[in-house]
C-alpha cells in the first residue's frame, strides 16, 4: 500500500499532523488535526510552541533517529497539552519542504468506552475490586470492595496494604509483567483479611491498574489445619459442634427432613466474629434457605435472636431468590412494613458448599455512586468555577435544552452588556441578530444528531445585537453537556471578532489593491508587447533577408555589419520580450502548463545540443551525470526545456576558458528528485545573488561585462516554482555557482 499524501489526508475524518520533529513544531495539519489541538485554522498549530519534553512531543522526535523511508510504526502518543487521552497512531517519515524528514502522524480509530458506562460495569462486579490509577492512587472501588475495605476513595495502594514497600513493589513488578498476584494479609473493616491480591495493567488507551481482591482467610486457615500435625486431643468448642452435628444427622436419618433453618448450626468463632461486626444488616442463604443473620439483621426485622430469625421462612425465601451483584427489592415484614431495600448479593464459601450472602441497606441510606475524582463540596465547587469562568475575556453561557439562558459569565455580560438577572431564563436567540438566527437554530439541531457535527465542532460566525444599540461580530462554539442533574444542556462560548474582522477587511482590500496593480501591469505587459512584436518582426525578417543577400550582394562591407548587428539587436529585443511576457503570466498564474511525465536526462541533452557550439566557442566543457536509472517527473516539458536552457546559457556567460559547466540528479532518502546545474565559473557574492534574483537588476562584476536582461534567474525560478519544484542557488566567488532543483516525492514518478 503506498504512502499518503498531504492531499489524501485533507478531508480524512481522522486527525493527522506532519511534524518537524527537530523544531518540536506542526508545519501541517488536517481539520481534524487542527481540531484535536483546539485550533481555529492551520496558522494557529504552526505558530503554537510545543514543550520537548511532552510526552507525544519526546516520541516524535525520537522517531527521525528509528524511523527510514518506507517504514511505519503504530503508537500510543500522549499530548497532555491538548487535555485528552493517548490516543493510537500510524507514524511514518514525509519530507518537509526544505528536504529535511519529518513525521507524518496519522490518528487511527478506536472505540472509546464512555466513563459511566465503565462506572457502572464496574460497580456491578460480584467480586470486590478497585481501580488504580499509574501512580497507585485509587479511583474507585466498587460495592463489594467497599463493604470489604471500608469507604478508601482518596487512599492509595500502600494505605490498602498498610505496607509502602510492598505497594512500590507490586505497581513496579505490574508495570512490567502486566499482571501479578498476591496473599497478603490486609486490614479489613472485619479485622486482618487474608487476600488474595491481583494487580493487572488496563489495555491501552486506558491507563491504570485493576486490582481484585478474593478473601481466602477461611481457606488458608483450613488448609494450615490440614498440613499441621494429627492430634488426638479435641477443644471443647469443637467437641461441642461435633456432638451437635451428631445429633442433627440423627435426627434427619430417624425422623423425616425438617426445613433446615429450624436447625441452628454452631459456626466457628472466627466466622461469626467476623459477621456480628458488620454494621450493616446481613444475611445467608443456602437452596432458598436462611442459615444465619447477623445481630444488625435481627434487629432490622425485628426477630428477638437469631432463632426467632431462622423459624421465620419467608426472609430465605424472599432473599435466597435475588440475582447476584446490586439490586432494589420491597420487602414486607411481619409486621406488616413494606421498604425499599438495597441488596447486595454474592457468593461465598460454606459448610456443605456454597451459600449467598445478602448485605441488606435501605434505599434512602444507600450511599452515591462512588466517583473517580470526589468533588470538593458543592458550594466551594461552584464558587471556584464562577470565579475561573468570570476572569475569561470570552462570553460563557449555558443554555437549558429549549435554548434559554441559563448561566451568563462576566465575559458575556460585557460583551452582550446585559447582567444576568436581565436575560436568565430568556432565549439565547433574542440576543442574535435576524439574520444568524438560522445559523444558531441549525448548530444548535446539529450538536443533538449523529452526524459528524456532533464530533468535529468548528463553531460558526454570528452577529450579535447588544444592548448598547448596533450589532457586534462574534465566533460562537457550542457544546452538549452531559450532567445528569443539571438544567443545563449546552455551553456557549463567544468572543467578539470585531478587531478580526476590521484585520480582515484591511487585508482583503489591501490584496484586491495588489492584484489589480499585477492585473494593470500584466495588461500593459501584454499590449505593449504586441505593439512592438509587429514592427519588430518585420525589423528581423527585412534584415534577415539582407543578411542573405537573397535580392543581390551588398558590396560594402560596413553594409553587411550593419546588418547582422541589426538583425542581433532585435534577437535580444524579441528575448526580452518573451521574458517579460512569460514573468508576467507566471505572476498572475496565467502561464498555460500541461503537466505529463517528463525525462530530466533528455532535457539536458537537449539543452546541451543547442548550446553545443556557444560552449566550443567559449571554450567550456559541458558534463552530464545524471542517475542509470532516473525515475521521470510530473513537469511541463517546454518549461523545463527553458529553464534548462537558461541555466546552462547563463552559467556559460560567467564561467571562464577552461572551466566546466556539470548536469547532475540524486534521488534522496526521502524519495526527492535533485537537479543540479554546477559550473566552475566565477560566482557570486551574497548581495550579488541576491541582486541577481531580482528582476531586471544586473549583477555588477569587476571581471566581467555580460549582456542580459536581468531576467534570467528571475523567470527561472518562477517557472520551476510553477512546475510544483523548489529553487535553491548558492554561490562563492571564484568557486563557481550550484543551482538545485528539488521536486517532492508527489512529483517523482515510481519506476
Amino acid at each position: 500500500m503506498s504512502e499518503p499524501t498531504l492531499e489524501d489526508l485533507r478531508d480524512d475524518p481522522h486527525a493527522a499532523w506532519l511534524w518537524d520533529g527537530t523544531r518540536a513544531r506542526i508545519v501541517w495539519a488536517n481539520a481534524a488535526g487542527i481540531a484535536f489541538f483546539g485550533g481555529g485554522t492551520l496558522f494557529d498549530l504552526i505558530d503554537r510552541p510545543f514543550d520537548r519534553a511532552e510526552s507525544g512531543v519526546a516520541r516524535i522526535a525520537s522517531l527521525l533517529k528509528s524511523l527510514t523511508r518506507g517504514q511505519s510504526e503504530s503508537l500510543l502518543l500522549h499530548f497532555p497539552s491538548a487535555g485528552s487521552a493517548p490516543v493510537p497512531c500510524k507514524c511514518l517519515v514525509h519530507a518537509l519542504t526544505d528536504g529535511r524528514p519529518g513525521i507524518l502522524v496519522i490518528t487511527e480509530p478506536v472505540r472509546q468506552v464512555p466513563s459511566a458506562e465503565i462506572a457502572l460495569a464496574f460497580g456491578l462486579l460480584p467480586t470486590p475490586a478497585v481501580l488504580l490509577a499509574e501512580d497507585g492512587r485509587i479511583l474507585n472501588l466498587n460495592e463489594a470492595a467497599e463493604h470489604l475495605l471500608g469507604d478508601l476513595q482518596t487512599a492509595a495502594l500502600a494505605e490498602v496494604l498498610a505496607d509502602k514497600s510492598l505497594g512500590d513493589d507490586l505497581m513496579s513488578r505490574a508495570a512490567k509483567a502486566g499482571t501479578v498476584s498476591i496473599v497478603h494479609t490486609t486490614p479489613a473493616r472485619v479485622g486482618p483479611r487474608d487476600l488474595r491480591i491481583t494487580l493487572k495493567r488496563l489495555t491501552p488507551p486506558a491507563e491504570g491498574y485493576v486490582m481484585t481482591l478474593d478473601d481466602v482467610t477461611e481457606r488458608r486457615a483450613l488448609e494450615q489445619k490440614l498440613a499441621a500435625p494429627k492430634s488426638n486431643t479435641m477443644t471443647a468448642t469443637d467437641a461441642a459442634a461435633f456432638e451437635k452435628l451428631g445429633e442433627v444427622l440423627k435426627a434427619e436419618t430417624a425422623l423425616p427432613v425438617k426445613p433446615p433453618q429450624q436447625q441452628n448450626t454452631p459456626l466457628p468463632e472466627l466466622i461469626r466474629a467476623s459477621l456480628d461486626k458488620l454494621k450493616d444488616a446481613n444475611l445467608i442463604t443456602r437452596d432458598g434457605t436462611l442459615v444465619y443473620a447477623n445481630p444488625q439483621a435481627c434487629q432490622f426485622f425485628g426477630y428477638a435472636d437469631l432463632d426467632a430469625a431462622l423459624a421465620d421462612a419467608t426472609l430465605g425465601e424472599h432473599f435466597g431468590a435475588l440475582d447476584l451483584g446490586t439490586s432494589v427489592t420491597r420487602f414486607t415484614d411481619r409486621h406488616g412494613t413494606d421498604r425499599a431495600l438495597a441488596a447486595h448479593v454474592s457468593v461465598i464459601a460454606w459448610a456443605g458448599g456454597p451459600a449467598r450472602q445478602i448485605s441488606l441497606r435501605p434505599v434512602g441510606e444507600q450511599k452515591p455512586a462512588p466517583r473517580l475524582v470526589p468533588p470538593p463540596p458543592a458550594n466551594e465547587a461552584d464558587a471556584e468555577l464562577r470565579a475561573i469562568l468570570d476572569t475569561a475575556a470570552d462570553g460563557i453561557i449555558t443554555l437549558d435544552a429549549k435554548g434559554r439562558i441559563h448561566t451568563f459569565s462576566a465575559g458575556a455580560e460585557a460583551i452582550f452588556g446585559y447582567r444576568i438577572a436581565e436575560v436568565a431564563g430568556k432565549p439565547f436567540e433574542g440576543l442574535i441578530h435576524g439574520d444568524s438566527r438560522k445559523t444558531l437554530r441549525d448548530y444548535l439541531a446539529s450538536l443533538q444528531g449523529p452526524g459528524l457535527a456532533a464530533v468535529f465542532n468548528d463553531g460558526r460566525e454570528i452577529t450579535a445585537v447588544v444592548k448598547q444599540g448596533g450589532t457586534v461580530p462574534l465566533f460562537l462554539t457550542l457544546g452538549p453537556l452531559r450532567a445528569p442533574k443539571s438544567p443545563a444542556a449546552f455551553c456557549a462560548v463567544v468572543r467578539d471578532i470585531t478587531s478580526w474582522k476590521k484585520t480582515e477587511s484591511e487585508l482583503r482590500e489591501a490584496k484586491e489593491k495588489a492584484e489589480a496593480s499585477s492585473r494593470q501591469k500584466s495588461e500593459f505587459l501584454a499590449r505593449i508587447s504586441h505593439e512592438l512584436r509587429t514592427p519588430l518582426n518585420a525589423i528581423m525578417g527585412f534584415s534577415e533577408v539582407m543578411r542573405m543577400q537573397r535580392f543581390g550582394q551588398i558590396e560594402n562591407e560596413r553594409y553587411r555589419g550593419y546588418v547582422n548587428d541589426i538583425h542581433d539587436s532585435g534577437s535580444h529585443l524579441l528575448s526580452l520580450i518573451n521574458d517579460l511576457l512569460d514573468l508576467s503570466k507566471v505572476e498572475a498564474g496565467k502561464l498555460e502548463l500541461n503537466f505529463a511525465s517528463v525525462n530530466l536526462s533528455d532535457v539536458a541533452d537537449h539543452a546541451m545540443q543547442m548550446l553545443k557550439e556557444q560552449a566550443a566557442s567559449a571554450r567550456v566543457v559541458l558534463r552530464k551525470a545524471m542517475l542509470a536509472n532516473q525515475p521521470n517527473v510530473v513537469a511541463d516539458l517546454r518549461s523545463m526545456r527553458q529553464i534548462m536552457l537558461n541555466l546552462v546559457s547563463n552559467a556559460l556567460k560567467f564561467t571562464d576558458p577552461g572551466g566546466q559547466i556539470i548536469i547532475s540528479s540524486q534521488l534522496t532518502q526521502n524519495g526527492e528528485l535533485v537537479l543540479r546545474i554546477k559550473d566552475s565559473g566565477i560566482g557570486m557574492n551574497t548581495e550579488q545573488l541576491r541582486d541577481a534574483l531580482e528582476p531586471f537588476a544586473r549583477v555588477s562584476s569587476t571581471s566581467r561585462d555580460t549582456q542580459g536582461t536581468g531576467l534570467g534567474l528571475p523567470l527561472t525560478k518562477a517557472l520551476t516554482e510553477a512546475n510544483r519544484a523548489q529553487f535553491s542557488i548558492s554561490s562563492e566567488p571564484r568557486k563557481g555557482t550550484l543551482v538545485e532543483i528539488t521536486f517532492p516525492t508527489t512529483r517523482v514518478l515510481a519506476e
